[in-house]
């Protein structure tokens, strides 16, 4: 869920600001209603109506806060990769993270992403389908994607030997690529055979991203 706080310190663009508490709270109101109704409905779908319905306010009240419904899932998505990377902050320096076995590290951080996913999907589904008409719109998504191998690629080299080659770490990269583009593939058009809800997908996942990352796995 997010919350006023957040909403107030990440001063992001498209939000008009709010002075009074109430106000607040009516954002706070719209913000996790549309990321209820997105995952009912993609973007398209979508509507400013049943929204401000089911948060008992009316259209120009959310008009006198966004401009557009555009507006309003950039500013959501903005949020959510915010909240995101607060989330990212404290986990990686959380005394959770494994740091002694890069088999452990590589599972932890593919679990952690799929329950992410799990709870953002419709937001993260509704960003995927708008970046094929604007490649822009996917920015925020892609950075924290840059977010989370900047805090896990020390460790993995670390776990390695410590000794950092730019192989090394193009192959880091790559498998976190892999990982991305995996998760983002089941939430868009959902191929199969293995979905996001099966409970193999994670650990398959960081199976993967080891036998890239380090050639001599067995």
């Amino acid at each position: 869920m997010l919350d006023e706080q957040l909403i107030a310190e990440a001063n992001v663009p498209g939000l008009k600001p709010t002075q009074q508490q109430r106000s607040r709270a009516l954002v706070v109101r719209l913000m996790n209603e549309g990321l209820a109704l997105l995952e009912e409905h993609d973007f398209d779908g979508l509507s400013i109506e049943a929204l401000c319905a089911r948060c008992d306010t009316t259209v120009g009240s959310f008009y006198a806060r966004f401009d557009s419904k555009d507006a309003f899932v950039d500013t959501l998505q903005r949020l959510v990769v915010e909240d995101r990377r607060r989330e990212l902050a404290a986990r990686y320096s959380s005394d959770r993270v494994p740091r002694s076995d890069l088999a452990q590290l590589l599972n932890w951080i593919s679990r952690g992403g799929v329950v992410w996913l799990k709870r953002h999907h419709g937001l993260v589904r509704a960003s995927l389908r708008r970046a094929g008409s604007d490649l822009g719109s996917w920015t925020p998504m892609r950075e924290l994607g840059q977010i989370q191998v900047d805090y896990a690629l020390p460790l993995i080299v670390d776990l390695l030997g410590g000794r950092s080659t730019a192989d090394l770490e193009q192959r880091i990269r790559f498998a976190f690529q892999i990982m991305y583009g995996t998760l983002n593939n089941m939430i868009l058009i959902d191929p199969g055979p293995f979905t996001l809800q099966d409970a193999a997908t994670p650990r398959l996942l960081a199976t993967a991203m080891h036998r890239l990352i380090d050639p001599t796995m067995a």
